[in-house]
């Protein structure tokens, strides 16, 4: 499966509009971070040290050095992504980690936040919990983990769990919360992924996710399931190490 990775942007991400290597993009998906993300940020100090586990070509730093932080670093086992990163933001730090256990081992207690979007769904299920508990380390006391992940209650979801050769699981709020309870976490809370209003078409939009999701909730509760609370395609996790 790493051989995957070698040349992942090109054979990946490259496939995706969100993902084009171009201050534009990265602008309109910081809009979208903020929007989800800044309720765990804004009660921060501004040099808190914060690390992004799997940043990828560098879009979610590029939000953080947008909203004013300053000790932030990514790091990555894809190489192709971390040399694109550096290239879009050679001013930021970004570390190519082929092993990344020992790169948080060497970081015990070093982060007061630590980041994970699409993460998650890549790692093996026998890896998920020793990449959490390492992850559990290198967090300060009362230091803040967030991930974003594939939503396995989302009806419509099957595009999110198989768009990636490299994806091996997708997660309800149940299994990211037992997860995290697991290795030792609290305060959990699982949020939905939410469409931000930039201006009026975005409202016609989100008044039509809303009716979509009504919907689709209803659709799995009369299916003799439970009312699910998480209909987005991604779910947004929030814990604390004690």
């Amino acid at each position: 499966m790493k051989e995957l990775y070698n040349n992942y942007y090109k054979e990946s991400f490259s496939q995706s509009k969100s993902q084009k290597l171009d201050i534009k993009t990265f602008r309109l998906v910081a809009r979208k971070y903020y929007w989800n993300y800044q309720r765990f940020f804004k009660d921060l100090p501004k040099d808190i040290p914060i690390l992004d586990f799997g940043c990828g070509v560098g879009q979610f730093l590029f939000f953080l050095k947008k909203s004013g932080f300053t000790n932030i670093v990514g790091i990555d086992m894809s190489e192709d992504q971390i040399q694109l990163a550096k290239k879009m933001q050679p001013t930021l730090n970004f570390e190519y980690t082929p092993d990344s256990f020992a790169w948080l081992k060497n970081h015990a207690k070093a982060f007061g936040v630590i980041v994970m979007n699409d993460v998650l769904e890549h790692i093996p299920l026998e890896q998920l919990i020793p990449t959490m508990q390492i992850i559990h380390t290198a967090l300060y006391p009362e230091g803040r983990l967030i991930i974003k992940t594939v939503n396995a209650n989302y009806p419509l979801g099957f595009g999110g769990r198989y768009m990636d050769l490299t994806h091996t699981t997708a997660f309800t709020d149940k299994s990211l919360k037992q997860l995290l309870l697991h290795c030792s976490f609290e305060n959990i809370i699982c949020y939905q992924e939410e469409i931000g209003i930039y201006n009026p078409l975005f409202f016609l939009k989100k008044i039509v996710v809303y009716c979509v999701r009504g919907l689709l909730r209803s659709m799995i509760y009369f299916s003799e399931s439970n009312w699910p609370k998480i209909i987005s395609t991604n779910i947004i996790g929030f814990a604390k190490k004690p």
